[in-house]
């Protein structure tokens, strides 16, 4: 789950924030991870002699951002055991049987509630 989290998200940061998604392959909705600001943002944007410093910081408050926005979107998404898809936790149900995606219950005619209305 966590390398299939890893290579959904996307990257929406910009040079002063880091914010990532991940697009739910039931609804298409896109889900946005917290935004967290660039410590060095006011700094870089002022200072160009020291471009090469304030662009590791950058990728390294990136990388840890990443992690940040995977460990919270492993609490809004499942992978339904089925299809294997990524899905929000509106369109995966607690299903009798197996806990599944809306579209894998509805085909096996197995009833459920989502995960979160």
């Amino acid at each position: 789950m966590i390398s299939l989290l890893s290579s959904h998200l996307e990257d929406c940061s910009t040079p002063q924030y880091f914010c990532f998604s991940v697009r739910c392959e039931v609804c298409g909705e896109y889900w946005y991870s917290s935004s967290i600001p660039f410590s060095k943002a006011v700094q870089a944007a002022q200072c160009r002699e020291k471009k090469e410093l304030y662009d590791a910081i950058y990728q390294r408050e990136k990388q840890r951002a990443r992690e940040a926005a995977g460990q919270e979107a492993r609490e809004r998404f499942s992978q339904c055991p089925v299809c294997r898809r990524l899905v929000c936790d509106a369109c995966f149900l607690i299903c009798d049987e197996m806990d599944l995606c809306r579209e894998c219950a509805a085909r096996m005619k197995e009833p459920g509630e989502p995960v979160a209305p």
